[in-house]
């Protein structure tokens, strides 16, 4: 599922991108607004490896016990 995300969100970047109004399309602005994108892409993964790791660790998780 953490994949679907990723490969959405890249999706919808590159679909945003594509249809930008044309005064909007400067290359300093471009490249700021990737950039931002990455960054919140590599949060996501970093949260996601903390959840896995916290999993792997045998910390229980809301809404299920050890007693099932």
């Amino acid at each position: 599922m953490d994949l679907d995300l990723l490969i959405a969100a890249n999706i919808n970047d590159s679909i945003s991108e594509a249809t930008k109004e044309a005064s909007k399309k400067d290359a300093k602005g471009v490249v700021a607004r990737r950039d931002q994108r990455r960054e919140k892409r590599k949060l996501l993964n970093n949260n996601n490896e903390l959840l896995d790791i916290l999993r792997d660790s045998g910390v229980p998780s809301e809404g299920k016990s050890s007693d099932d």
